[in-house]
């Protein structure tokens, strides 16, 4: 396993990491602890936890399966995601503290925070997350989906305050989903080593390992019993996801070539990126695990399929926007 830094505050974090969004919620307790010991065995050890609107018991999954193993907290570092979905209304404080009383923890690693949304002044809504790695709340920040222009306004007003700059910043980004990651704006934001990938989306929720019928269940079809194929997957922003299916056999031809799985290779191609922290995976058996982890074997053998993974790239694709399931559309 390699490792990153991404904070002064923290050690060098995985450049593999476990979970985001319906990972921990569909282990029993017994395969959720199985997991995440053999997680902490191959060297992962950052665990990316929320509360999410359809698997609202995560944290506490997570807090029962660390108890019940008995790892010390100086073992793993957490990256709590803060949503928008009742800001400012509700105070990041607020979100924060109630996730800690679910973890049992007494602060978080990294916080992550949304986009603003129009109407909310980045100056109030970084400094209120600054705020929280002040209080001993969490030990770093970071930020998801910024645009290259709000990543670099972030920087920009924590070295004017002095604040400590965000670790990292999280973006969809995979093997086929390439294009906003790999645009000018992000591509020069990244060069710079201003901030580090957090590179979330690695596996499309799975298509680009073979789980081709896995999609999108929006919160109004789920409140009204629409339930995912396995498991519910982010948007398809810029509507690409049935090109990426389609393109799901090449990548698996390509894989076949290296001796490898099609996740094996889709993750590699990731791992190479130059400005990598971590990627987030959400496998959920101890095997897939193994199979994701052993992917780095496969990053110096890149170059021999290096041209057909570029033809793979969809063009297209979309910022994704922001999301509050209180309104969804």
């Amino acid at each position: 396993m390699r490792y990153a830094r991404i904070s002064p505050a923290l050690p060098p974090v995985s450049t593999i990491s476990l979970g985001s969004w319906n990972t921990f919620s569909r282990c029993t307790p017994a395969e959720l602890q199985a997991l995440l010991a053999r997680a902490f065995d191959r060297g992962v050890n950052l665990l990316d936890i929320g509360y999410y609107w359809d698997k609202p018991d995560t944290e506490e999954a997570v807090a029962a399966a660390l108890g019940a193993l008995g790892v010390s907290r100086d073992r793993y570092l957490v990256a709590q995601k803060l949503w928008l979905w009742d800001y400012p209304q509700e105070s990041f404080r607020g979100q924060l503290g109630r996730s800690l009383i679910k973890l049992g923890h007494d602060h978080v690693d990294v916080v992550m925070v949304s986009r603003p949304a129009a109407g909310i002044a980045l100056e109030a809504m970084c400094g209120e997350v600054v705020a929280l790695v002040e209080a001993g709340m969490a030990r770093a920040w970071g930020v998801t989906n910024f645009s290259a222009e709000q990543a670099h306004a972030a920087l920009a007003l924590c070295d004017a305050k002095g604040w400590p700059r965000p670790a990292m910043l999280q973006m969809q980004y995979n093997v086929m989903r390439r294009g906003v990651v790999e645009g000018a704006d992000h591509a020069a934001l990244f060069a710079s080593g201003a901030i580090g990938l957090c590179a979330a989306h690695t596996l499309e929720g799975g298509i680009l390992a073979g789980h081709l019928d896995r999609d999108r269940v929006d919160p109004p079809a789920f409140a009204e019993g629409t339930r995912p194929i396995e498991r519910n997957i982010a948007r398809d922003s810029g509507g690409i996801r049935e090109e990426i299916r389609a393109r799901q056999p090449r990548l698996a031809a390509l894989a076949a070539r290296l001796g490898a799985t099609p996740a094996q290779l889709a993750l590699a191609f990731v791992l190479e990126h130059p400005a990598l922290s971590t990627a987030l995976i959400g496998v959920t058996r101890v095997d897939q695990l193994d199979e994701n982890i052993d992917a780095a074997q496969f990053v110096p053998r890149l170059d021999e399929v290096r041209e057909e993974l570029a033809a793979l790239a969809i063009a297209g694709v979309g910022h994704p926007k922001l999301f509050n399931p209180h309104n969804d559309i």
